[in-house]
């Protein structure tokens, strides 16, 4: 399993529920929700509900001005005071490139 560092940060997220096989009823659900830490392909997502493993999301993320929409597949969800979720991003998330750019380093 590849972990990549990540950075913690505390930004707003909207979140859509694109396709949730476990619980049908939260399809096409939005809510809010903000990062705990970011990486390259993947992030934790602190939200106000629970989200199954699986789970397929959208998210919209405005960071200094450039809005970020990526999607992903939860990997791991549990509660520990608000509910937490792993998210690992879709290679053909919209702003993928864009959100990858931000992590890389000059030399």
């Amino acid at each position: 399993m590849m972990r990549l560092d990540r950075i913690e940060s505390t930004d707003p997220v909207l979140i859509d529920v694109i396709d949730c096989f476990e619980q049908p009823e939260l399809n096409d659900t939005s809510f809010s929700g903000k990062t705990v830490d970011v990486s390259e392909y993947g992030m934790q997502l602190a939200a106000t509900m629970k989200i199954p493993v699986a789970t397929r999301l959208a998210i919209r993320l405005d960071l200094q001005s450039t809005l970020y929409r990526l999607e992903g597949v939860v990997r791991w969800s549990r509660r520990n005071g608000e509910y937490l979720i792993g998210l690992q991003l879709d290679e053909d998330s919209a702003d993928l490139v864009a959100w990858t750019r931000r992590f890389q380093l000059d030399f």
